[in-house]
């Protein structure tokens, strides 16, 4: 089974069909539609919700995935057609995690609305005049003749773990753009695209229990009508996000904590994090099970790719694991990803002039170019687009430039991790959940992101707001260890190294007993035996090393399999990923 509804739109006169369908989903139907080819492939063996459509005589409306709010779809027809037709130049976008296709029946003309965080992807392919639009990248990437590579886009993605901007792997074929209006004649031909929405950063002078009081409205009002009758699956870590998420859910009348299971998983059976994450579900009542990650890679592989579709580096799905206990144990999974990045600082403090550009550059090479990446770009896109280092940095210059009126360079970067590197990495992590059960992603709500277009730096650095917001609603999930400093939220402060003995004593522990700590999900999957075997078929052999070749990346396992560490083993994912599209395509 699968949680993707996936929809194939082409012109009439080119009567192309999509032949590729994604893994868990029946073949591809048709669907009556004036002037154009349209087609969706459901999820098998299982109702779906996420599709609804809705029309009058001239227009004609898909919404694709959940609203997080009550919307009329009457309504919403009014508001898409008033902005496309132009007597209206403001889009008011539904708080959600959706994809709007939308068809004007009078000629055919086709517009696209993505929403506000591009959370649901949708993909256009334009090859010599016959163009398709499709959710399913792979379908289309197979289904194209000219597969011509975009190195340029390769480039970001072996640098930076993320494609910038709209590129893909291939040059005909363009990811959609977050908070944009698309417009497309009847042939599929991309007329223009703009933005309803911009960013912007207004702070306003608030008090701590003001902002954790709208912190809380939001999310409760997102949560509560997202998963409203349905069984959820909740991750819980040993962090902060989820934690706030399991006191929302379970706070009187929000949702009943029997229609709640929880998991955890660690490297390890005696993994802090699943301890921490069994002490929350406890403290509210919520069933929960532990898991030690299994080496479940290459059993998956087939599941995996057509998920994250190569996106993200296929050894990061630890979701993937969880398969068939989320298919089983809930409807819906609620993930709090992107709570750290709005509750907490990006650490950039100057603001001025060449100290600011400084600033946000240094930044961008610290936390943003991956360790390893070097040998990448040197090696493998090296050889086919020069400069890449130095590329990547013009590129977020370029992208830093366009928000000089904001004068909070700490707040720059976080819109340039939520348009960039949540747009393109960790929305197609999240898609590995949807192989089972569709994923509610409430730090993602309009409602949220307002909110935090008001809120100074000054009041979320150091994870305080979340801080202050869980001990005064949720006061028993303070109480208990925050993993990132081995204590509470009352007395994590007293360890404001992070707990540097903590850890100092733990690494003495596992010396003594001879315990090799795994801490990266690359280490259970390639140091190995089977997983040396899998790396040497998928990147030693055609069609990969007619890409790499084959002397370029035996240099690279010698390096790994000599000296595992943090570099080469970034190096080996991406390698592994890269490869594993090419040998989707072939």
């Amino acid at each position: 089974m699968s949680a993707f509804c996936d929809i194939w739109i082409g012109s009439k006169e080119t009567k192309v069909q999509p032949h590729y369908y994604r893994n868990g989903n029946q073949n591809w139907t048709p669907k009556s539609m004036a002037g154009l080819s349209f087609w969706q492939s459901m999820p098998e063996g299982r109702s779906f919700d996420y599709l609804q459509e809705f029309g009058s005589a001239t227009y004609h409306m898909i919404v694709l995935g959940q609203f997080y709010e009550p919307i009329d779809m009457s309504k919403l027809l009014a508001v898409c057609s008033s902005y496309v037709d132009g007597t209206s130049k403001e889009f008011n976008d539904p708080a959600g995690h959706y994809l709007i296709f939308f068809t004007d029946l009078r000629d055919s003309s086709s517009y696209v609305f993505t929403n506000r965080l591009g959370t649901y992807h949708m993909y256009h392919s334009t090859e010599a005049g016959v163009n398709a639009l499709g959710t399913y990248y792979l379908g289309l990437a197979k289904t194209t003749r000219d597969k011509q590579l975009d190195w340029e886009g390769i480039t970001g993605f072996l640098g930076m773990g993320f494609f910038q901007d709209d590129t893909t792997y291939l040059k005909n074929i363009k990811v959609l753009l977050p908070a944009s209006c698309y417009r497309f004649d009847r042939q599929l031909n991309l007329i223009s695209h703009s933005r309803y929405w911009n960013w912007s950063y207004d702070p306003k002078p608030h008090t701590i229990k003001e902002y954790t009081e709208q912190l809380h409205n939001a999310m409760t009002s997102s949560i509560s009508y997202a998963i409203s009758g349905k069984r959820v699956a909740l991750p819980i870590s040993g962090g902060l996000d989820s934690r706030t998420l399991a006191g929302i859910m379970t706070a009187s009348g929000t949702h009943a904590a029997n229609n709640i299971w929880s998991f955890s998983y660690g490297y390890t059976p005696s993994s802090v994090e699943t301890r921490i994450a069994g002490k929350i579900a406890s403290s509210r009542n919520i069933p929960f099970d532990s898991y030690t990650l299994p080496n479940y890679l290459f059993d998956k592989m087939e599941v995996i790719k057509d998920a994250v579709e190569m996106f993200q580096y296929v050894d990061g799905t630890r979701q993937a694991s969880m398969k068939e206990l989320l298919e089983e144990k809930s409807d819906l999974v609620i993930g709090g990803h992107w709570g750290d990045v709005w509750l907490d600082d990006m650490g950039i403090t100057d603001n001025n002039g060449a100290a600011r550009e400084e600033g946000l550059q240094a930044a961008f090479g610290k936390k943003i170019i991956k360790k390893g990446s070097e040998w990448l770009l040197d090696n493998v896109s090296g050889q086919h687009f020069a400069n890449g280092r130095q590329h990547l940095e013009d590129y977020f210059r370029d992208f830093a430039d366009q928000y000089r009126h904001i004068e909070d360079a700490d707040f720059v970067m976080k819109i340039f991790k939520t348009d960039q590197w949540s747009f393109r990495w960790t929305l197609a992590s999240i898609r590995m959940y949807q192989a089972a059960v569709f994923p509610v992603l409430p730090f993602y709500d309009k409602r949220v992101v307002d909110l935090f277009l008001q809120i100074p730096t000054s009041v979320v650095a150091g994870r305080q707001l979340q801080i202050d917001y869980l001990k005064q609603y949720h006061p028993d999930l303070a109480k208990i260890t925050w993993q990132e400093y081995g204590n509470n939220l009352y007395w994590y402060k007293h360890f404001n190294n992070r707990n540097i003995a903590y850890r100092a004593i733990d690494k003495i522990r596992r010396s003594i007993k001879g315990e090799q700590p795994i801490t990266r999900n690359w280490e259970i999957f390639y140091l190995n035996d089977n997983g040396r075997r899998q790396l040497e078929k998928i990147l030693l052999q055609s069609p990969f090393r007619d890409v790499v070749p084959e002397s370029t990346s035996r240099a690279l396992l010698n390096d790994l399999y000599r000296h595992p560490n943090a570099g080469n083993g970034y190096a080996i994912s991406m390698l592994h990923t890269f490869a594993r599209f090419i040998e989707a395509i072939a």
